[in-house]
This record gives C-alpha cells, sequence and structure tokens, in this order.
C-alpha cells in the first residue's frame, strides 16, 4: 500500500468516526439543491401543478417556517436518542463500543437529514418574499424533505432498538476485527513470528542505536511499512520500533531504535522526522489495523455481562472470540521483519504471538468466571474453533488453555456434577486436537 493511499484511509477513517462530517456535506448539498430549485418557475398548468405547493407566498412563508421549527424540535429528540445509546452502549457492554456508535452510517445519514432539512427551508425565507410569484418548486421540495425526515424517525428509532441487543453489537465488531486481519496490518501474515525474532529485547536499545523520540503521547494507530522502509534505506539504516500496533508510547520516549547497516553514519533528525510521519499515534486505539482491540471489545462484553448474571451474552461473545482465533491461527503471527531487496533486515516491528491472542481471549474471562460452568464450557467451544486451522505447535497452546479450564473448575466450581460436566467436554476436546488419553473416565468409557 503506498504512503498516499494510507494517508487517505487514515483521513477517511478519522472522518468516519465523526458525528459532523457527513451532516455538514448534506447541509451544504441541501443549500445548493435549495439554490437550484429556486430559479426554476414553473406555469401554474404544467405537468407537474397537481403537486407543486399552490398557496400564497405569505403561506408559503409560514409552511417553510413551520417545518424548520418542527425539524429543530425532532432534531433534539434523536440527539437525545442517541445519548441514550451511547450511554446504555458504555455501560451494560464496553466503553469502547461508543466509538461504533459514532462510526455508524445510518446515524450519521438521519442526523444530516434533519440538519439539511432545517438548513433547507430556512434558507428558503429569504427566497419566498411577499411576490406571488415565489419557487413553488422549491417549496414543495421543504414539504417534501418534511415527511422524508419523519420516516427516517421511524427508521432510526427501529435502528436504535435493535442496535442495542447483544448480537448486533458483536457481529458490528466481529465484522470490524475480520477487516483488520484481512488488511494484514503488521504482526499478521508475511513474515511475521520468525523465530530468529523471539528474543529480541525490544524495550532495551541495541549496540550502537540512536534513539528516535515520539512526538506526542498516545497509542500506535498505523504503521506505514513502505514509508518506514524507504526512511531506513534513504539513511542506510535499520529501524527497530519499541511499540507495534496498538501500543502505547509517551512524548519524549523512545518510539524506536536506529541503528547504521554498513557501518556508516545516521542524520538522528532527518530519519526521525521520517519515522514520525509513517507513524500515527492518536488519543485512543483505532479499529482498522488493531485486531488486539477487537478481541478486548468481545472480552469486556463477556467480563461486564457477568455482572448482570447474563451469561448466555458470555456465550455469544465466547463464540464470537472463537471466530477471530479461528481466523488467525493459521496465520503468520508475532514480530515482523522487512527486508530489503538483498536481504538486509531494515524494519523490525512488535507483534503478539498466538498464544497473546489466546491468554487475551481467555484469560480474564476465565478467571472471573472460574466459578460458573456456563462461562468454561463457553471458553471450551472457543478453544475447540480456535483449533480448527491451528497448526500443531498451536495446538499445544489451545491445550495448555484447555488445562487451565479444567483446573480452574476443579478449583472454582462448587457441584461435583457441574465440574464433572465441564471436565468431559473439556477432555473431549482434548482428544479432538491430538492430546492423547484423557484424564476423566468418564470420556474414557464414552469410547470417544
Amino acid at each position: 500500500m503506498t504512503t498516499t493511499r494510507m494517508m487517505s484511509d487514515q483521513r477517511r477513517e478519522a472522518l468516519s468516526g465523526s458525528l459532523w462530517f457527513l451532516p455538514l456535506l448534506m447541509t451544504v448539498g441541501a443549500l445548493l439543491l435549495g439554490a437550484g430549485l429556486a430559479e426554476i418557475r414553473l406555469p401554474e398548468d404544467g405537468p407537474l401543478s397537481p403537486v407543486l405547493y399552490h398557496g400564497g407566498a405569505e403561506d408559503a412563508r409560514r409552511l417553510l417556517l413551520s417545518v424548520a421549527t418542527a425539524t429543530v424540535g425532532v432534531f433534539a429528540l434523536v440527539v437525545g436518542l442517541t445519548l441514550v445509546a451511547l450511554q446504555v452502549a458504555g455501560n451494560r457492554y464496553s466503553p469502547r463500543l461508543v466509538r461504533s456508535f459514532l462510526r455508524d452510517r445510518p446515524t450519521q445519514l438521519v442526523l444530516g437529514m434533519f440538519i439539511a432539512t432545517f438548513a433547507y427551508n430556512a434558507a428558503g425565507l429569504y427566497t419566498v418574499g411577499a411576490q406571488e410569484d415565489y419557487p413553488r418548486l422549491a417549496v414543495t421540495g421543504g414539504l417534501v424533505l418534511l415527511f422524508v425526515c419523519i420516516a427516517a424517525l421511524v427508521f432510526y428509532v427501529d435502528r436504535v432498538a435493535h442496535s442495542l441487543q447483544t448480537h448486533t453489537l458483536l457481529n458490528t465488531v466481529g465484522l470490524t476485527t475480520r477487516r483488520a486481519v484481512e488488511a494484514r496490518p503488521p504482526g499478521i501474515g508475511r513474515s511475521a513470528g520468525l523465530s530468529g525474532l523471539d528474543g529480541v529485547p525490544w524495550d532495551e536499545p541495541p549496540v550502537g542505536a540512536i534513539k528516535l523520540l515520539a512526538p506526542r503521547s498516545g497509542y500506535v494507530q498505523r504503521l506505514q511499512m513502505d514509508a518506514l522502509m524507504r526512511a531506513a534505506l534513504g539513511e542506510d539504516a535499520v529501524i527497530q520500533l519499541v511499540p507495534g500496533i496498538g501500543g502505547h508510547v509517551v512524548a519524549g520516549t523512545p518510539l524506536g531504535w536506529a541503528c547504521p547497516a554498513n557501518g556508516g553514519l545516521v542524520r538522528p533528525e532527518t530519519l526521525a522526522r521520517s519515522v514520525n510521519r509513517a507513524i500515527t499515534i492518536g488519543a485512543g486505539r483505532s479499529s482498522y489495523n488493531d485486531v488486539a482491540l477487537g478481541a478486548i471489545q468481545m472480552v469486556d462484553m463477556a467480563l461486564l455481562s457477568m455482572h448482570v448474571f447474563d451469561y448466555h451474552t458470555v456465550e455469544q461473545s465466547c463464540a464470537e472470540l472463537g471466530v477471530l482465533l479461528g481466523r488467525i491461527a493459521g496465520l503468520p503471527l508475532g514480530p515482523e521483519a522487512v527486508v530489503d531487496s538483498s536481504g538486509t533486515i531494515r524494519v523490525l516491528v512488535p507483534g503478539l504471538y498466538f498464544g497473546d491472542y489466546l491468554e487475551l481471549a481467555c484469560g480474564e474471562i476465565r478467571r472471573k468466571g472460574s466459578s460458573e460452568p456456563v462461562v468454561l464450557l463457553a471458553l471450551v467451544k472457543q478453544l475447540r474453533a480456535a483449533s480448527a486451522s491451528a497448526t500443531p505447535e498451536r495446538l499445544t497452546l489451545v491445550r495448555r488453555e484447555l488445562e487451565y479450564v479444567r483446573a480452574a473448575a476443579q478449583a472454582g466450581i462448587p457441584e461435583p456434577h457441574e465440574v464433572e460436566r465441564v471436565l468431559r467436554e473439556a477432555d473431549r476436546v482434548l482428544l479432538l486436537v491430538g492430546a492423547g488419553q484423557p484424564e476423566h473416565p468418564a470420556v474414557q468409557l464414552a469410547g470417544l
């Protein structure tokens, strides 16, 4: 992906999370539409006469004023519904889900429709004077927009009611996360997870390295690998980043290190400027490239649902986490090294291993729900889904998580028959992933 394409994606992703940009465009469009229709004068007996407004000029002004006033009142209701949805989603499921509501395109369209209708009718008051020859088509357009706003309100109320349902929220988060996986950000795919990068001390400077300091505090949202590669080649250097996608940095602390590749001299100021332009740092984590953020949102929903004893939501969250783990189980994961045409490593980026994703998806849920059979059984199903496309090495990690689930059931569940149930399901999955003969006697007797 070129730098221009990356910067365009950044601007588009930033604007898609704002509630003002699309309504602003729609308002400008409505004003231009009104200005254009105001120049059209249709004859009284023309083909459109049956649908045109035929009141007097003063009646037309009152109509425009009434539509503008009514639109403002209903717009306040829409804003109230939006704020309620944001509050419910943040408190009930996860504060991180608020961004999903802000990025909801239908919500932006409905808000834009009301603002554009108000602007259209308010601006029409300047074009409809006391003379009887006023733009009837433009006035009719204002009345039509009122009916469109009423339909949009009904649609929006229905959408808000459905958007707060658990499966809708999980589907939204899952879809965004799958898109992030398909984008193959640094740490997923290509040369990620090379064995030679296992022991790299990311927080420690290599010998002879210079510091590349972070210009601001925040989270790493994007890495333009092409730009980093050009920066490294331009200074004949090797760039080693300290944080990867989703990592937090503090202004003035090392964002990365740079070492001469062939014993030459590196210009720190020039290289630092190039690196800073290639890395986007924002106040919060972005779902565009941050696969771990999607997993965190699903885990949040599961954890907060346990507080209100909503274990069905926990099951749904674990099912969606299983889909995510199954998608990445067969992909290269971990720190990534980018090489030039001669095979020399030029850029090193840290990344999460499959074991890190497993712990992220299972650890907190297992510890919080260790006394609930429903939660542990949901984790067993999640791990079974994760093992579908896993490599033999990663199946070992899945088996380890299953053993953790077995230990949590034995230590946390008070009822022996519920312990038996969880152990039986865990042993069944252990057999499927090739763990050998299970310890649980019920599975052995079943011949599974």
